[in-house]
């Protein structure tokens, strides 16, 4: 019982020493905190006017009806004026698919769709109430409420003729005199409330989702992958140090088992990456108002096993390698491509697909699709699973094969 209590005590001691280290090295915690914090700024603040620009929605029409009514609604949809690109799909639901987001990436062609049905012309001609769809993604607030707005607009136009059709066959004779006139106004008033043309929305996704700003992108992108610079590239050149200066062997000669001294290891490095993920993630929400999510535990559960698995990733490094110098080129080569394909830099479905297939092998595409669902859809828990189950597997596979390889002299 006292030698398990002693390993216990000095595995602890192992992992505060390395974080003792770190608090006192002020350049690593300039790289670990400051300097992802000017980065995600600079970035944010210059790419902002690209996340928030707004040169015309675009909006998928489809005409079942064919008829001079609907025409007339088209003309009006593409006037200059209302600031939209429309597009005509004579399949609805082909047109469907194109407005629901993909399930993998979660994107849709940022497209709203417009159904006018079968015998719109006709339906008006006769004075009947008709009706035109809105299919919309959920995610483009601003998009759906002006088109929607739009069609309204034109719908009041057209209530105009319905009700002077249903005012006409109401009376049955024609219109002479300004004494019938103004009875005509008194009854069509009863036919324009409600108005006969309405406009009914549906939603491809029952998600509810936060705004999508630069920082939704670069605030965890860019700490993701200064996280991947801690656990990775710092993670590495650490252990390798103490093997080349002896300390590691110093280890050994302690009453102390393999598994013990990298434990120590994976939770110095784990909390690091941990507390970096942390303040990146409140200095986004506090500076630049990053919507974190309403749960915030599963956030933390995300965090975990994104740190986790990146810490294993560094540990399996230093194995893998022979000088400082090597794991520091390797370390890099790994950051810097995994961030690009993963969506650090930018979202992901702006890749092709092959760069898109590439990415689930990489830590950053788990943890970025994990973000996404949590800050952006709001998922909660639930929608994370697969998420942190694949970067835990990863975590699991990393230190399996580390715990196999290293070498302490």
């Amino acid at each position: 019982m006292m030698e398990n209590g002693g390993l216990k005590i000095k595995f602890h001691i192992i992992a505060a020493k390395d974080l003792k280290i770190t608090l006192r090295d002020r350049n690593s915690l300039l790289v670990m905190f400051l300097l992802p914090m000017i980065i995600i700024s600079i970035v944010g603040l210059a790419l902002a006017p690209e996340y928030a620009e707004d040169d015309g929605f675009d909006v998928l029409v489809v005409d079942l009806d064919n008829g001079e009514a609907s025409e007339g609604l088209i003309e009006f949809l593409e006037e200059p004026d209302n600031f939209l690109h429309v597009q005509m799909e004579s399949n609805e639901f082909a047109a469907r698919e194109r407005v629901k987001p993909d399930s993998t990436t979660m994107v849709s062609e940022q497209i709203t769709m417009v159904v006018i049905p079968r015998g719109f012309t006709e339906d008006l001609m006769l004075g009947k109430d008709v009706e035109i769809q809105l299919i919309v993604d959920p995610t483009l607030v601003d998009q759906n409420e002006w088109v929607k707005t739009l069609v309204e607009s034109y719908a009041r136009r057209l209530t105009t003729n319905v009700v002077a059709v249903k005012t006409v066959a109401a009376y049955g004779v024609p219109v002479l005199d300004e004494e019938q006139i103004s009875e005509i106004v008194e009854v069509a008033g009863q036919f324009a409330d409600p108005s006969p043309v309405s406009v009914v929305t549906e939603s491809v996704s029952p998600a509810d989702v936060a705004e999508f700003t630069s920082f939704t992108q670069n605030v965890p992108g860019f700490a993701v992958m200064f996280l991947l610079f801690t656990t990775v590239q710092a993670g590495a050149i650490s252990l390798l140090l103490e093997r080349d200066s002896g300390t590691l062997r110093r280890l050994v000669i302690a009453p102390l088992r393999k598994a013990d001294i990298i434990g120590g290891k994976i939770t110095s490095n784990f909390i690091k990456g941990f507390l970096q993920l942390a303040v990146l993630l409140a200095f986004g929400h506090l500076v630049f108002d990053l919507n974190l999510g309403s749960d915030l535990l599963a956030l933390m559960v995300l965090m975990a096993a994104i740190a986790l698995a990146s810490t294993g990733l560094g540990l399996l490094l230093a194995t893998l390698v022979k000088t400082q110098d090597q794991a520091n080129s390797v370390a890099l080569l790994i950051v810097m491509t995994t961030s690009a394909i993963g969506g650090s830099w930018w979202p992901l479905f702006l890749e092709p697909q092959f760069m898109q297939d590439m990415a689930h092998l990489t830590i950053t595409y788990w943890a970025m699709q994990g973000f996404y669902d949590l800050l952006y859809f709001d998922l909660g828990f639930p929608g994370i699973l697969t998420e942190v189950g694949v970067l835990l597997l990863m975590a699991i596979l990393f230190f399996t094969v580390t715990i196999s390889r290293l070498r302490f002299e």
